[in-house]
Parts: C-alpha cells; sequence; structure tokens
C-alpha cells in the first residue's frame, strides 16, 4: 500500500471518528443534517461545496484502509475477505450517490431558493439507509480481521452497527416515518453514531500502531504458515495446513 494513501486514509479515519462524534453532539441537541440540507431548505455557500468534496474524498481514503484489511483478511478467511470488498465497494457508491444527490441540490438551489421537493428527499433518504447498511456490513464482514490483529474491544465493537441500523430501519418503516431527508433522531441512531465514531477512532489508532501491516507487501505464504503447528500438519505443494 503507498505511504501517502495509507496516511491520508488514517488521517481520515481519525476525522471520520470525530465528525461522528459531532453528528452525535448534535443528534443530543436537535435534528442533524447533512452538508447541503439544512432545516429542507438548500445551503447554497461555498462551505457546502467544499464539505461535499471532502466527505467524498474522505470515503474513498477510508475504503483504501478498509480494502487492505481485507486484502490481509484473504489468507485466514477469503469469504469474509470478498464480502468486506463487496460492501466497502458498495458503501463507495453510496456516498458517490449522496454527494451527487447533494451537488444537484446545491446547482439548483443556485438558480432558485426553494425548500426541497418529496421526491428529491426520499432519493436523498434512501442514499442515506443505503450506506449506513453497507458500512455496517462492512464493518462485521472484517470482524475475523479485527478479532486475529486488533484487540477483542474492537472485534466486539463491530457486532453494533448492524443491529443499530436494523433498528432505525424498523423504526422508520413501522414506527413513526421521517419526512425530512435524514432519519429522524432517536436513542438508536444517537447510539448508532456513537458506535461508528469509536469504531473510526479505534480502526485509525491500529492503522498507527500496526502500520507495517499496511506498508509492506503481503506475504500469503507466512501468513498461511505462522500458526501452523510443526507436529501437526501436511504439505500440499508449498502451502501448509493444519490436520
Amino acid at each position: 500500500m503507498p505511504k501517502a494513501l495509507f496516511y491520508v486514509g488514517t488521517a481520515f479515519c481519525l476525522f471520520l471518528g470525530l465528525a461522528s462524534a459531532a453528528g452525535l453532539t448534535q443528534q443530543l441537541r436537535g435534528p442533524v443534517a447533512f452538508v447541503a440540507v439544512h432545516g429542507g431548505t438548500v445551503s447554497t455557500t461555498s462551505a457546502a461545496a467544499w464539505a461535499i468534496v471532502v466527505a467524498l474524498l474522505a470515503g474513498m481514503a477510508v475504503a483504501a484502509i478498509l480494502l487492505r484489511m481485507a486484502a490481509l483478511l484473504a489468507a485466514r478467511n477469503l469469504f469474509a475477505s470478498f464480502l468486506a470488498l463487496f460492501c466497502v465497494g458498495a458503501a463507495i457508491v453510496s456516498v458517490a450517490a449522496v454527494a451527487l444527490l447533494q451537488s444537484r441540490m446545491l446547482i439548483a438551489a443556485r438558480h432558485a431558493r426553494a425548500p426541497l421537493s418529496e421526491a428529491v428527499s426520499e432519493l436523498h433518504f434512501a442514499a442515506v439507509m443505503m450506506l449506513g447498511y453497507f458500512l455496517s456490513m462492512a464493518f462485521l464482514a472484517l470482524r475475523p480481521y479485527f478479532r486475529v490483529q486488533a484487540s477483542r474491544f474492537l472485534s466486539a465493537l463491530v457486532f453494533f452497527p448492524l443491529p443499530l441500523y436494523l433498528l432505525i430501519l424498523i423504526q422508520e418503516i413501522f414506527v413513526s416515518g421521517s419526512r425530512a431527508p435524514l432519519p429522524a433522531v432517536t436513542p438508536a441512531s444517537q447510539v448508532f453514531f456513537g458506535a461508528v465514531a469509536l469504531l473510526f477512532l479505534a480502526i485509525g489508532l491500529h492503522c498507527i500502531r500496526h502500520r507495517h501491516m499496511f506498508l509492506e507487501m503481503t506475504n500469503l505464504r507466512e501468513l498461511l504458515e505462522s500458526r501452523i503447528d510443526e507436529e501437526k500438519q501436511r504439505v500440499i505443494g508449498r502451502v501448509a495446513y493444519d490436520t
């Protein structure tokens, strides 16, 4: 993995952790809003446009870190590695969809300052929910990596986002659907933001502590043979497996 990409991805992991913590703080004070959406209307400031660009770059940089983890996981759990690859790719598509939708909001708002239509709000809501689902699945798919290479706290924390997301989805469908571009503020959404903040901060610290794993070339044979019991093994070709 290139050093520049690793350090940028690690920095954005810490940045997203702080941003999620800030989103949790905003939820405790009132409804949360995305960069281009404020109270049902679209912001036309240049800061909103730059925030969309930064969000897209942050998503791509963090995705590179998660894909590197999936590559390291492939030697031990190929299914989880492919699942993580698919979920991270789908999450990036979701981030791009949200960024594209909000950029179109900004362009339209500069020509006519009008409240968001219901159709645009529903599209924004669907893209956000899709992002939350694939991000939660990506964390869960990478649990075998965290269980071996990281702490027990991090490997247990990846279980929380998906059940919390499903609880938010059930509340939106069966309890009280939100008419805003974002889900309603509930205790489940607050805990979800808190769990995501802890995960991104922990991943950033893990990358700093184990940076050699991300920067050095991956030797699959060493990964496969690192935990083999010499007294109970059989060799097929040049790769050793447990009996």
